[in-house]
């Protein structure tokens, strides 16, 4: 029987040359812990590091609320917090908690009818910061992940936020490589997980990152804090 699910669209933030994004369909009713892993898995990212979706909802006076969903285990509540500001276990809240219009926390998120920008940062050290953005709400057979669209190779791990990644990418185009690019290269190939195939130049493909069992396999081990 066919479920109810959504699409999203999720920009890495000042990546370009190209724009890094994926965009999947994910099941409406799968909590926000998996969309952690959903966007671990399309990003090629290891789960090395704490991450956190916030929503900023203008309440005027120049002044955001911020709703913050979390690993609660992991992150305590943050002294810097205003008094407005919400703080959810993303072990617990669903996605349609917040999308749906009749959702249990989309009142949280909303101010005169308008959403809030929904953001995901990964590693607080390189800041890789995510827009999220629901393009549709969709039906589908497929209980999983299904990625749809990707544009761009994603950073590596530990790769120094933007000005690392471009460096990178500088290390793999330079035609003649001195023994600092080299270096850089040996490296990544150790770090990836496609090995000596990365490239920053070569997205995976969405028939990679589909393939049958994948997400699955990635989740359990998220879950159980082993990737």
């Amino acid at each position: 029987m066919p479920i109810r699910t959504y699409i999203f669209k999720v920009d890495l933030l000042e990546s370009r040359d190209p724009q890094i994004s994926r965009t999947f369909s994910i099941p409406a009713s799968w909590t926000f812990q998996k969309l952690h892993a959903a966007i671990q898995h399309v990003f090629l990212w290891q789960n090395e590091h704490l991450h956190v979706f916030t929503f900023q909802i203008p309440i005027g006076g120049g002044i955001n609320k911020v709703v913050s969903i979390q690993d609660t285990d992991m992150m305590g509540r943050d002294d810097e917090e205003g008094p407005n500001d919400i703080v959810l276990d993303e072990k617990t809240v669903k996605l349609k908690d917040i999308w749906d219009d009749n959702g249990r926390y989309h009142g949280d998120v909303t101010s005169y009818g308008t959403l809030g920008g929904c953001f995901y940062e990964y590693d607080f050290g390189d800041a890789w910061e995510h827009e999220i953005t629901l393009l549709a709400v969709s039906t589908s057979n497929v209980r999983e992940v299904s990625v749809l669209e990707v544009s761009g190779c994603a950073p590596l791990e530990n790769s120094h936020g933007v000005l690392g990644w471009e460096g990178l990418k500088r290390a793999f185009a330079d035609p003649n490589p001195d023994d600092v690019s080299l270096e850089a290269r040996r490296l990544s190939w150790l770090v990836s997980p496609l090995g000596g195939a990365f490239h920053p130049a070569v997205a995976p493909t969405i028939e990679q990152l589909n393939a049958p069992g994948l997400f699955d396999k990635r989740f359990r081990q998220i879950r159980k804090g082993i990737l």
